[in-house]
């Protein structure tokens, strides 16, 4: 199989699936204002609980949709997650009440995963010594559209309305479907025997997989933690001015920027070097340049810390996921990546949670002190629990 083709052809489907769902969140809240939310405490609640619905929901159903993948195969998964995704989305237009919106955010969540399923595909068929640089690259794809998507969305949204912006994301995902059935090649599956048969006690009792499950959880939360408050702190810097999304914005744009440049060369390393290797010293970096964000007194100085946090930060998930590959056994390795997404989404959950609590209770810059000590103790972890590979071990 043609790894770098088929890495071609998932990097336009991340990106397309990344922007699509990216664009409802310049307008979420004026959307629900629209409904009828104007009080400014029961929209934000409104707000955080939609945002939030899609992954609970994905996270409970990750796991189940690892085994499918174990039967089926991940191509498979992917056109299951690009149908229900993509028809689940495009009738989000037609909600007319919070409520219902929030039941449509919260049923998307149980087919969401094209992304991760995307990474389990390519790891499936690329070399072992090409993972990381494959992986790294296939991270640009989800990066470049998780900047464009909110700049698309806002233009959208302006021109035609917020509903018809939903629409346009579940057509949007729906095409994604055509090169995953007709370019893209079956993924090889293992047979499910009495003497080959895979369960989730072979995943959940493996101390490594426990270890690399718990750093995607860290990961996640230390980058949510920060990204949901980023508005907010960007305001204490430079005040109540009229540009403040696009501030906001910019700074993380600036670091989406500056992972699509890190991320293929870090993966690069990893395969020279070892994943095991090069994880936990990006963790480590990433952390260290999470610290200086504390005292940062002007917007500039954001933008540059940012920008040097963002060159590490798109080495980590690549860096887990080829070793999540590595260290599973073959039988069991989609119910490992389900597993996996169902980490991610945990984080994804909690990461806004916590760093919305800590805001409140402290100050918002101490989001930043919470994000690198998380990064710096889960690097160490990592060191600690996931040895350097032995080749021996890794075709398992």
């Amino acid at each position: 199989m043609n790894w770098k083709r088929s890495a071609r052809i998932l990097w336009v489907c991340n990106f397309m699936i990344s922007a699509g769902m990216t664009m409802v969140i310049p307008f979420l809240a004026l959307f629900l204002l629209q409904m009828g939310i104007k009080e400014h405490h029961a929209l934000s609640m409104w707000t955080g609980a939609i945002f939030s619905a899609t992954f609970l929901s994905a996270a409970v159903m990750a796991p189940i949709w690892g085994v499918f993948a174990d039967k089926y195969g991940q191509r498979a998964n992917l056109i299951r997650a690009g149908i229900g995704m993509g028809l689940i989305t495009f009738s989000m237009a037609f909600a007319h009440t919070p409520f219902m919106l929030l039941i449509l955010r919260f049923v998307v969540g149980f087919f969401s995963g094209f992304i991760t399923v995307s990474f389990s595909y390519l790891s499936r068929i690329t070399p072992k010594q090409n993972i990381g640089e494959a992986l790294g690259t296939l991270q640009t794809g989800n990066i470049a559209g998780g900047i464009i998507g909110p700049l698309i969305g806002g233009f959208l949204s302006d021109l035609f309305g917020f509903r018809m912006v939903f629409s346009i994301t579940g057509i949007c995902i729906l095409l994604t479907l055509i090169p995953v059935i007709f370019l893209l090649e079956k993924d090889p599956v293992v047979k499910q025997t009495k003497e080959n048969h895979g369960s989730y006690k072979q995943v959940l009792t493996n101390p490594v997989l426990i270890s690399l499950f718990a750093a995607t959880f860290l990961v996640q939360v230390s980058i949510q933690g920060t990204n949901s408050m980023m508005t907010i702190f960007v305001k204490t810097l430079v005040g109540n001015v009229g540009n403040l999304a696009f501030l906001s914005g910019l700074a993380s744009s600036l670091t989406g920027i500056a992972t699509i440049i890190g991320a293929p060369y870090i993966g690069k390393l990893g395969d020279k070097l070892g994943q095991a290797k090069i994880l936990p010293v990006v963790m480590l970096l990433s952390g260290l340049l999470a610290l200086p964000q504390i005292w940062t007194k002007n917007i500039y100085e954001l933008y540059l810390w940012r920008f040097l946090q963002g060159l590490f930060i798109g080495g980590m998930w690549p860096a887990i996921q080829s070793l999540i590959h590595k260290r599973s056994p073959k039988m069991v390795q989609g119910r490992a990546f389900g597993v996996t997404a169902s980490s991610r989404f945990l984080g994804n959950l909690s990461g806004p949670i916590v760093g919305g609590y800590i805001s409140g209770a402290l100050a918002t810059n101490y989001v930043f002190l919470f994000s690198g000590v998380v990064l710096i103790i889960g690097s160490f972890f990592v060191r600690w629990r996931v040895k350097p590979e032995e080749r021996s071990t890794s075709t398992t």
